[in-house]
This record gives C-alpha cells, sequence and structure tokens, in this order.
C-alpha cells in the first residue's frame, strides 16, 4: 500500500503517517520514484504505533521493538547514456571556466589594490617632505613660531564695557545730537 491508502485505512493523514516514518526510523521500502510502499508487517507496526499514541504515549518515547531491513530498488541502465554524458562534460567545461575567471578577476583586483597603495605611498612621502620644509622656514626653528602663536593669543585686549559700546561716548553723543537737532 502506499502512504495514502495506509492513512486512510488508520484514519490520519498520510503527513502523519510520513512523520511517524522518519521520527521512528522505520524502515519501509519505497518504489521507483521514492515513496513508500507499506506491507503488511509495516500497517500491523503501525497501528501499534497509533495504539500507544492513543494511551497518552508521545511520539519520542514509542517504542518499536520489530524492526525491518530497508530495501532500496536501484534502476539499472544497460547502456551509457550519451546526451547524460555530454551534458556532464559541458558542465566540467563550465565549472572550470568559472574557475579561470574568477581567478582572473581576483588577480586583477589584487593588482588594482597594489598600484592604488603605490600611489598612496608616494603621496604619504611628498606630504612628509612638505611637511618638514614648512616647519623650519628661513632657517629658524618651528618652535620659535609656535611660542609667538602662543602669546598673540594670551595678550590680553582692553575691553570696553558693553553699554558704553552701543551708546559710546557722552561727550562726543551730546554734541552729536546737539548737531543734528539744529540741522
Amino acid at each position: 500500500m502506499n502512504t495514502s491508502a495506509v492513512a486512510r485505512l488508520l484514519n490520519v493523514s498520510h503527513s502523519t503517517i510520513q512523520r511517524w516514518v522518519t521520527q521512528l526510523n522505520m524502515e519501509v521500502e519505497r518504489n521507483q520514484l521514492g515513496h513508500y510502499q507499506f506491507s503488511d508487517e509495516d500497517i500491523a507496526l503501525l497501528r501499534k504505533i497509533q495504539d500507544q499514541l492513543n494511551e497518552g504515549i508521545i511520539l519520542q518515547k514509542v517504542s518499536i521493538s520489530e524492526k525491518k531491513i530497508r530495501k532500496a530498488t536501484i534502476q539499472k541502465h544497460s547502456e551509457p547514456n550519451k546526451e547524460h554524458d555530454q551534458l556532464l562534460e559541458r558542465v566540467i567545461r563550465l565549472e572550470n571556466g568559472l574557475k579561470t575567471k574568477a581567478d582572473d578577476v581576483v588577480s586583477y583586483q589584487i593588482l588594482q589594490h597594489r598600484s592604488e597603495m603605490e600611489e598612496m605611498h608616494k603621496l604619504v612621502k611628498k606630504l612628509e617632505a612638505r611637511i618638514e620644509a614648512l616647519e623650519t622656514p628661513i632657517g629658524q626653528p618651528f618652535d620659535y613660531f609656535l611660542a609667538a602663536e602662543e602669546a598673540a593669543a594670551t595678550k590680553k585686549t582692553k575691553k570696553r564695557p558693553f553699554i558704553k559700546m552701543i551708546f559710546g561716548n557722552k561727550k562726543n553723543d551730546s554734541s552729536s545730537w546737539s548737531t543734528a537737532d539744529s540741522d
């Protein structure tokens, strides 16, 4: 019997039968298409499993005392299939071509990265030389310029009060007001 017929006989779904077979590692024969073929012994074993499950035993603890040797069906080809051989040869050629292409791409990328690194190295050397030239202008050490910049930054400037900045000096402002009124 096939899976669907056994499922109808036991009043369960065919996926339940498949789950029992796979989880309990039952050795059931298969046909040429790979579908289960249940014998009378297999059906009796499935009924025992169903009875144990109905008693409340979980599937992982169901015991199977009888195991059968699995028999597989193998189809024999009397003559080699020429189309199969041609396809296999073509697949091998394509795989080799892909490997070659992948190697070429990686080699090209490595060369590109190497040339970019060389350009960056040249640029760094140029910048180092330029920085060194700027650090010692006209024979004076670089520290002298740093000290002059620090001194300029710390030099205090006299701050005018905010209100005086807005209104200015009273004497100068009154004279400018009086001349504006007279015009």
